[in-house]
């Protein structure tokens, strides 16, 4: 039987074929959460762009990877991966109970070489160790041009299962021919990623707690690394301290596993300065009724001019929010309070004294357990769509507005969001390139959530 034009196979082993092709690529960053203010590049499948040719996608699959241009597609540089009755990726990935994770692609009909009118693929997601399945989907695609959609799955491991790993498997469904679906940036992602928590600025001698935010509370280790002349180098606490012996810029990690396999890895970064004249003696803060309240106090003041109230929705990119002026005695303690319907916040303050010279306070974490909610966004660099997921308790009508960095409103619709998931999509493209606020709110419940964009 002859075959059709165009077509070549890869069989995925574990030493790929010189056939492969590992050319550079332009890939889509799929991230979510305000992540130009915070991207922790969660991503836990291996070589999700096929840039490494089959490698990660060697399980039980036979696995073709060509640039896209050889199945209709305009980018040679692009490496995708084909799914039809002789192909198919398979992957285990390492992933945490207790958590709600997002599955997204990108897919196409393949338009060379005379594919069928309708080609699909079934999208299954199963426990490694128990056998339950979390997705059993099936995408048609029928387009005339080689032309991406994104498709996006949430699903949650249960916090008592007994899975460490998950299979990815993604095969043929209706096509019984040898041109397919094309498919690209395969990644799996934590729907609320983990961060590093804790000072990003620190003063030699003193000592700075930090942790890793929302993380599951239990069947978690973590082996953690505090960079260059820290007092404590090392540790598997949850919540560690240390602090620096010298000035300068250190990095800490963590690697996260969950007894089995490692889950993924984060770092931050560290400023260490030499010691300013204020001594912290407490910093904390509570938000009822959607209002911030902040006290700190101070056992030692010497040539104090203000401080600066500053407040991150991801511990890493903080806007200033307030100012205080310093009291006049040796010791004080102080107050702010602001209006925040966000439903985690991380406050520091910037002591800055008469010379303009200025350190950081610890980080204190704060969650709005009144009435705002949290919202993940797909991708955060974005050319046409958009997807939104956000968890509702039961159906309501919301609205959803698009603002610009000026505060002006560019796009307003109403949506009906159901019980459970709602994972939604949003056509960004007539806006012009640049960044921009996605805020949702549900009027019945006083339900507010903002995540940040960008349009390319």
């Amino acid at each position: 039987m002859c075959k059709k034009p165009y077509k070549m196979k890869t069989i995925a082993t574990l030493y790929p074929s010189k056939q492969n092709r590992s050319t550079p690529k332009i890939s889509m960053i799929i991230a979510g959460l305000l992540m130009p203010l915070f991207l922790s590049a969660q991503n836990l499948t291996t070589n999700s762009s096929f840039n490494s040719g089959t490698t990660g996608w060697t399980n039980t699959c036979t696995v073709e990877i060509y640039p896209e241009t050889t199945y209709g597609g305009t980018n040679a540089s692009n490496n995708v991966t084909e799914i039809d009755k002789e192909t198919c990726i398979d992957q285990d990935v390492c992933i945490m109970p207790g958590v709600t994770y997002v599955l997204s692609f990108k897919g196409t009909r393949r338009t060379a070489g005379g594919a069928p009118s309708s080609v699909g693929i079934n999208v299954k997601i199963k426990g490694v160790n128990t056998g339950t399945t979390y997705i059993n989907q099936d995408r048609n695609y029928n387009n005339t041009t080689f032309n991406y959609t994104t498709q996006t799955y949430a699903f949650t491991v249960a916090a008592n299962s007994n899975d460490r790993k998950i299979n990815i498997h993604i095969k043929d469904n209706n096509n019984h021919t040898t041109l397919g679906a094309i498919l690209d940036d395969i990644e799996l992602r934590p729907q609320t990623e983990l961060a590093i928590s804790g000072s990003t600025s620190a003063l030699v001698g003193a000592t700075y707690n930090y942790a890793v935010s929302n993380s599951p509370a239990a069947g978690i280790t973590y082996n953690w690394s505090m960079g260059a002349n820290a007092t404590n180098a090392s540790s598997t606490s949850a919540t560690p301290s240390t602090g620096w012996t010298t000035a300068g810029n250190k990095t800490m990690s963590v690697s996260i596993s969950n007894s089995s396999c490692v889950v993924t890895s984060l770092s931050a970064a560290v400023v260490v300065s030499g010691v300013l004249p204020v001594t912290f003696t407490n910093f904390t803060g509570i938000i009822k009724d959607n209002k911030a309240a902040l006290t700190w106090s101070t056992g030692r003041e010497e040539n104090n001019s203000h401080f600066i109230i500053e407040r991150s929705a991801n511990g890493r990119t903080y806007d200033s929010v307030g100012r205080v002026q310093a009291g006049s005695n040796i010791s004080n303690t102080y107050t702010f309070t602001e209006n925040n319907t966000n439903a985690i916040s991380y406050y520091r303050l910037k002591q800055v004294d008469i010379s303009g010279t200025y350190m950081y306070s610890s980080v204190v974490t704060l969650k709005n357990t009144g009435s705002s909610r949290e919202m993940t966004v797909y991708p955060a660099q974005a050319t046409s769509t958009v997807q939104y997921v956000i968890s509702n308790n039961a159906q309501a009508t919301a609205t959803l507005q698009v603002f610009n960095l000026a505060g002006q409103s560019v796009m307003s619709q109403k949506e009906v969001l159901q019980q459970g998931v709602n994972i939604r999509s949003l056509n960004v493209s007539q806006l012009a390139t640049g960044t921009y606020i996605l805020k949702l709110q549900v009027p019945a419940t006083g339900v507010t959530a903002i995540k940040q964009f960008q349009k390319l």
